[in-house]
């Protein structure tokens, strides 16, 4: 750094010093943002949108139990991976259906942090063909578990908190409308944390 830059960053901070000290006094209150207000860290889970790999040209695609085809995932039970052409996805061109032929399963386990807290958001509607019909489904998440369920063919923001109780915290998802091969779709998952 030269002179003239020392000495200009030194105004520069003389001013703003000298400001500060002419502003407030004693008696000012600095207000804290709302937590809402702030924003919480990053997203920690993979291929939540499940866009990593295009699954398929048809309308949708079933994996069964063990498929590799949905990165970031482990298939349990079979799903469908749905295009946009079939089911309008919340988030870019592909969405999942939690039940392929049946009642479908599947997790991911995210990095986590003992003792911080983690937000779990995700995006739900009911596929095509049971657009109007209640449809159910589990969500484990960390130490926690939920039930949750749709009767609309419109996406629903779902939004449930945990604090972490080991280094990686399993995100399960599970149908429980079985014998049907339609179910809840499921898209735009988060998991974030600090």
């Amino acid at each position: 750094m030269n002179g003239m830059q020392l000495l200009r960053r030194g105004a520069v901070v003389g001013f703003g010093f000298f400001a500060l000290m002419g502003c407030g006094g004693p008696d000012t209150v600095i207000q804290d943002p709302e937590l809402g207000d702030v924003e919480q860290g990053i997203n920690v889970a993979t291929n939540g949108s499940f866009e990593n790999n295009a699954i398929g040209n048809f309308n949708y695609v079933v994996l069964n139990a063990g498929s590799t085809a949905l990165p970031g995932w482990t298939i349990t039970a079979g799903i469908k991976v749905m295009k946009n052409t079939y089911k309008t996805p919340q988030n870019g061109v592909q969405s999942i259906d939690l039940n392929g032929l049946g009642a479908g399963s599947l997790y991911q386990d995210v990095p986590t942090v003992v003792g911080a807290g983690y937000t779990v958001t995700f995006y739900v509607s009911n596929s095509p063909a049971c657009a109007t019909v209640s449809r159910s489904a589990t969500i484990n998440y960390g130490p926690s578990s939920a039930s949750f369920s749709n009767s609309s063919a419109s996406w629903g923001l779902r939004t449930y908190v945990f604090n972490a109780t080991s280094t990686t915290s399993r995100i399960t998802l599970t149908s429980t409308s079985g014998g049907v091969g339609c179910g809840l779709a499921i898209d735009n998952l988060q998991v974030n944390g600090p």
